[in-house]
């Protein structure tokens, strides 16, 4: 154990860094402020190809630089996390698993690191072992991440504006903007959070899974659409949304899912979680080389995803007929998945039928005569999901919990996935393989 006191003792945290790095698995530090004059803990994980997870603080005065969450955003890898937490995260620690941890008053800036004085304390893991600290530090990530939200492009330009326009906005204008601009709840603390009510509660960890997941497969889109990862058999063009969810999906079918079993999808994430960068260039190079009965990739992407974009587009979804509305659905891997599934005595099917089309079918006219509680259709309800007001996260969470949208069968997975399917450049298709395979290249995501 040492105290770290910089200029008054001389030892830095710096020194730190550039120390113990080298020697850990991996770092996790949760520092609520972060400026643009220090990146140092950031860089020296990249040096030496270290997983990094950063959590810091949000509040309107912008305690974490945007410089800091640029970083993270430039990388597009997802060895290198950040996520925010809001309003009430004030600690100062820094983990090197395996070597030890720092607990002090310093923030990474370069103030705190250089010039201030300040005090904290460097405990190895072996003497972190003697007791229960070492339990204690792993729960106190755990409540730190589940608080906290992922960040984004419009996050980066949210704290831009934020820090243009802090001295003049006041209280209210703010506050608008933290539930309109960005997606965080009024009140997200500690104490606020416990008293919130339980459908509350359920949607800021739906909008924080959705986000989570939307920021992995738009970094995924970007690489998935070069030249270099993508197969000879996808034109150029292709969306880069949609060629990232077949992608996942093959990568699921063909490692983890399907005859394989779920359940190799943990032991994939436990081997891959360290560096799912590495897991994401293998399972790359392996796509481009196709050498897999990729037919049913081929299918969705050259035949259904240019159809489905086609008939959900704001110009013809509300006009579909009911003939139209079956097809659109029977291209759809969660309706597919569903009708499926259904016993066939809820079809109207002898028990002896075996005839997946039929199925697929019958499950889809039932949910074009389906109504909401309040008398909504399902092109209604498609509509306002995929081209309504506010933020989609909101749209999907009304359509499978409010009784002003919410339909039989429809649940976030087929919510996720036809959203995706309409716009494809926005918002990625997923459903919950889509999140398994992500999982399984070693992604922190869960299903939402």
């Amino acid at each position: 154990m040492e105290l770290i006191a910089g200029a008054v003792n001389k030892r830095w945290l710096q020194n730190l860094a550039v120390r113990h790095t080298p020697e850990c698995t991996e770092v996790i530090a949760a520092v609520a402020y972060a400026g643009a004059d220090n990146l140092e803990l950031f860089e020296v994980c990249k040096r030496h190809s270290k997983p990094l997870t950063y959590y810091g603080r949000y509040d309107e005065s912008v305690p974490v630089a945007p410089a800091v969450v640029k970083w993270f955003l430039d990388q597009r890898n997802p060895n290198f996390t950040c996520r925010v937490v809001p309003d009430v995260l004030h600690a100062k620690v820094i983990w090197w698993l395996g070597v030890g941890v720092y607990i002090g008053s310093a923030n990474l800036t370069n103030r705190a690191w250089v010039s201030n004085i300040e005090a904290g304390t460097f405990v190895t893991e072996e003497e972190l072992a003697g007791g229960p600290m070492l339990e204690e530090l792993r729960t106190f990530f755990e409540v730190t991440d589940a608080r906290a939200e992922a960040i984004d492009d419009q996050f980066y330009q949210h704290l831009l504006s934020l820090q243009r326009q802090r001295v003049s906005l006041d209280r209210a204008e703010l506050d608008f903007k933290r539930r309109v601009i960005r997606h965080f709840p009024e009140g997200s603390g500690l104490v606020s959070v416990d008293k919130a009510r339980a459908r509350d509660r359920a949607f800021a960890e739906f909008r924080r899974r959705w986000r989570e997941s939307l920021q992995v497969l738009r970094d995924i889109s970007d690489k998935v659409v070069r030249d270099e990862n993508r197969p000879d058999w996808i034109p150029k063009g292709t969306p880069a949304g949609a060629q990232a969810d077949q992608f996942v999906h093959a990568y699921y079918y063909q490692f983890v899912g399907g005859h394989k079993g779920g359940h190799l999808v943990d032991a994939a994430h436990a081997e891959h979680r360290l560096n799912p960068a590495a897991a994401l260039d293998r399972a790359l190079a392996w796509w481009r080389r196709a050498e897999f009965d990729n037919k049913q990739e081929r299918r969705s992407l050259l035949d259904w995803a240019p159809q489905l974009k086609d008939m959900l587009s704001r110009a013809r979804i509300r006009a579909l007929s009911k003939e139209e509305f079956c097809h659109a659905m029977s291209m759809v891997h969660a309706v597919i998945d569903y009708g499926r599934k259904r016993p066939n005595s809820e079809l109207g099917l002898p028990s002896i039928q075996q005839d997946t089309d039929t199925k697929i079918r019958l499950h889809a006219e039932q949910l074009w005569d389906a109504r909401s509680p309040q008398g909504k259709t399902a092109l209604e309800m498609l509509e306002h999901v995929v081209w309504g007001q506010g933020s989609v996260e909101e749209r999907i969470w009304a359509a499978a919990r409010t009784d002003q949208w919410r339909l039989p069968w429809v649940q976030f997975s087929t919510l996720g996935e036809i959203v995706g399917w309409a716009r494809p450049d926005d918002f990625p298709p997923r459903n919950d393989r889509t999140l398994k395979g992500l999982r399984a290249l070693g992604y922190s995501v869960r299903s939402v």
